[in-house]
């Protein structure tokens, strides 16, 4: 930055606390161009009046059964509320924070670390609020999620207010970004920079850019591309503006009218046309398996089955296998880094979680397995296995196992399913992160090179795909590598003439992915595994660990 040109100072209007809102700060801030000086806030709730006015408007737009509707699912909020209490939440949030040391979890915190205060100013359009961002003297805002604006508010800033608009404008102004444009099947999605004036979404435009939309893509994975790219292009206007050289270009008037939410009638129509694109939530569902599943644990059915399995001295071991943890992609193959923060306080708290190694030398040694073992298990090789996920168990001082297709180290390879199913591009890991893997306590075993089926390929395509996978890891970890999995891992996929391999090529254990508990008669080359994602609350992990979920009534 040129010394004779000062910083600009920066005052951010934001209408929630969000981890996007919280990311796209945090981009802005890293700027040497900037001096952030306040967050504002907005923290006034709808008055009563407003929403029975809200509430008539909705019904008359979709029917008595939109309140029907929204009551199911204020039952079913609460229902999952008390759930949550079933795991210290204060413990979910040390782990959280001793893993990602780095990162901010509430905008308190990330105020803090910028060095500005955070003001919880009310109503943003208020005398108040206007107040505090005087205060704040302020030569830009930029505003982030926030109700529509007055000039009284929008003006203060020396320069205004810009807003980072995650749609293209004039055909998506209004609300809510990714859903309208998967709607009209729109080729891409565009963000755009634009200061605030007196209308929604026609202000001066400074930035604009757009992403390609996946033929699988989703409402969810659509919201957070343009969540990353609206902090890199808000950040990139902020740099242009502070150098002179941004444009401002006036928008064209447009005669169409501002998107606004979608009726359920119209997600259910998106979800016929296009089966995945949005999660349509069924209330009534989960109002029944989660008051089932509190049934279950505050009637002390739960703990009666666990006391009666450990005076029966059952032996008896759970794996449950994971693929990603990250906070980007929402598919049935990811976990969320909470959601496995809050999987790995429960396990801590209620279970015993060993190793892979030791549960193999306990099957083969046919030892009895104390009936509360958990085993945690990750397939494939994706980096946020190391990043996240292994950062997490290290922080909760408990041990993992990564099972690797080695042909997909070091590389930007993409697996078949994902491919198939899901619209991001997946990091792989490097061979220097597998081989630091342990020093995280995760251990590293083999799941082939090429992550084949091996139920399909001919026998000696399976050979090298199996040996080559040893020959390769050991390589890596100058060490030996015992445990192997099947990629797949139904019982179509595993071949006897393959097991038959995987003992030949000296491996101690071979783990399915089918389903079910292990014991001490198990066969340790037929080791089930159970698949385990952020659709499992703790609740429900729970009751899967104890065969009394509505999946599994095994004990």
């Amino acid at each position: 930055m040129d010394p004779k040109i000062q910083p600009l100072r920066i005052a951010f209007l934001v209408g929630s606390d969000s981890e996007a809102i919280r990311d796209t700060i945090g981009s802005v801030s890293a700027l040497d161009c900037v001096i952030v000086t306040g967050i504002l806030l907005d923290t006034a709730s709808l008055p009563i009046r407003r929403r029975f006015r809200s509430l008539r408007k909705n019904i008359g737009r979709e029917g008595f059964s939109y309140a029907v509707h929204r009551a199911l699912n204020a039952v079913s909020a609460a229902l999952d509320s008390i759930a949550a209490r079933l795991i210290p939440q204060a413990e979910v949030e040390q782990i959280l924070r001793t893993a990602f040391s780095e990162k901010a979890f509430s905008l308190r915190e990330l105020a803090a670390r910028i060095g500005c205060p955070l003001i919880e100013a009310g109503n943003l359009n208020s005398s108040e609020a206007a107040d505090s961002l005087g205060r704040c003297r302020a030569d830009l805002g930029l505003v982030l999620g926030t109700r529509v604006l007055k000039r009284s508010t929008f003006s203060i800033p020396r320069l205004g207010c810009l807003n980072l608009h995650k749609g293209k404008v004039p055909e998506y102004r209004g609300m809510p970004p990714a859903f309208w444009e998967l709607f009209e099947g729109a080729q891409s999605a565009g963000i755009t920079v634009h200061f605030v004036d007196d209308g929604l979404d026609t202000g001066d435009i400074i930035a604009t850019s757009e992403i390609p939309i996946h033929p699988h893509e989703t409402e969810l994975s659509l919201r957070k591309k343009l969540d990353l790219e609206g902090s890199r292009v808000l950040a990139r206007a902020v740099r242009d503006l502070h150098g002179g050289t941004a444009r401002r270009v006036p928008q064209s008037a447009s005669t169409l009218r501002p998107k606004t939410r979608p009726t359920r009638a119209q997600r259910l129509e998106l979800a016929r046309r296009n089966p995945g694109a949005v999660r349509l939530q069924n209330p009534a569902k989960n109002i029944l398996k989660t008051g089932i599943y509190l049934g279950l644990y505050y009637s002390g059915i739960y703990s009666l089955v666990r006391a009666i399995r450990r005076m029966r001295r059952s032996s008896r071991a759970a794996i449950i296998l994971y693929h990603r943890v990250n906070d980007f992609s929402v598919d049935p193959l990811t976990t969320s880094t909470r959601a496995f923060a809050e999987h790995v306080i429960l396990l801590k708290h209620r279970y015993s979680v060993r190793s892979s190694e030791w549960l193999a030398g306990r099957i083969r040694k046919r030892e009895p397995i104390p009936p509360d073992t958990v085993i945690i298990h990750f397939d494939d090789c994706y980096r946020d296995v190391y990043s996240a996920a292994a950062q997490l168990l290290q922080a909760a001082g408990i041990p993992g196992t990564a099972f690797i297709s080695s042909g997909f180290m070091g590389t930007d390879r993409a697996f078949k399913h994902d491919e198939d199913q899901y619209p991001f591009r997946y990091e792989n890991m490097k061979a220097e992160e597998v081989r630091l893997l342990p020093t995280r306590g995760v251990s590293v075993a083999a799941h082939t090179v090429n992550h084949a089926d091996l139920g399909k390929v001919s026998l000696l395509e399976a050979e090298h795909e199996v040996f080559y996978s040893r020959k390769q890891l050991e390589t890596v970890m100058g060490r030996p590598v015992t445990l192997f999995s099947f990629p797949f891992g139904r019982k179509e996929n595993i071949r006897e003439d393959v097991r038959q391999l995987v003992r030949d090529a000296g491996f101690e254990a071979l783990f399915s992915a089918y389903g079910g508990f292990v014991r001490e008669s198990t066969d340790v080359f037929d080791v089930p595994r159970m698949g385990v994602s952020s659709a499992h609350r703790p609740l429900d992990l729970m009751m899967e660990l104890e065969g009394i979920s509505f999946n599994d009534f095994r004990s």
